[in-house]
């Protein structure tokens, strides 16, 4: 979309209207869900995908414009998912992202969550395009804990152990170094005490930005 629409957005946006979006986020990820094991005869199909398009007739008034922002310009340590709410790997308004718990735990980034069945590549198995998209936001994260921002130069993925669905993992991310404008992160993620994947990637710092929540802060 143009950087127009993508930074536009109601400043007066209120919390009972954020949590009516989030209500059709949760149905929309719980339809997302649901169409990966379509069956029934034609007739159901039919009648099922007649109500999908008069939703869609339904939501077409309140989807014109985007009304909260795509980019808050400050990273929450008390709400560290809240910065980027559409974010396809990880955001908590994209029905795309599977939803997780995102906690900053003595400056290391934690991700709590389950994959469900559309995340499925073989059986049981999270496809690792999704793993990787995880971590590649994760890690920026974790520069934007540090206080900067910027795109990532290269991420690298190790595969260690088939990544489950319907099994809550642990994503754990953290700064490794800084050399100059160049943040390099390390993360991992746990089934368990297993560990089953990994990831190393570098950020570069394009700005810097502004933290807030935690006592460190203040």
């Amino acid at each position: 979309m143009p950087l127009s629409d993508y930074t536009s957005f109601d400043p007066d946006f209120s919390e009972e209207q954020v949590a009516q979006c989030a209500r059709l986020i949760a149905g929309m990820r719980t339809i997302n869900e649901r169409v990966v094991r379509l069956s029934g005869s034609v007739e159901d199909l039919s009648a099922a995908a007649d109500r999908v398009e008069a939703l869609l007739d339904s939501i077409e008034p309140v989807t014109r414009s985007r009304a909260m922002e795509s980019f808050r310009y400050a990273f929450d340590a008390d709400a560290p998912n809240d910065v980027i709410p559409f974010n396809p790997a990880t955001g908590e308004f994209n029905p795309i992202a599977p939803p997780m718990k995102m906690t900053l735990e003595n400056e290391k980034l934690v991700i709590r969550c389950t994959f469900p069945d559309r995340y499925e590549s073989g059986p049981d198995m999270v496809q690792g395009g999704m793993v990787a998209a995880v971590y590649d936001q994760l890690l920026a994260y974790a520069v934007m804990a540090a206080g900067a921002t910027g795109p990532t130069l290269w991420l690298k993925v190790s595969y260690l152990k088939p990544t489950p669905i319907h099994e809550e993992l642990r994503f754990e991310a953290a700064v490794a170094s800084v050399e100059g404008k160049k943040f390099a992160v390390e993360g991992s993620c746990y089934r368990g005490d297993q560990k089953i994947s990994e990831a190393q990637a570098m950020v570069l710092r394009a700005m810097d930005l502004p933290r807030k929540g935690d006592a460190e802060s203040e």
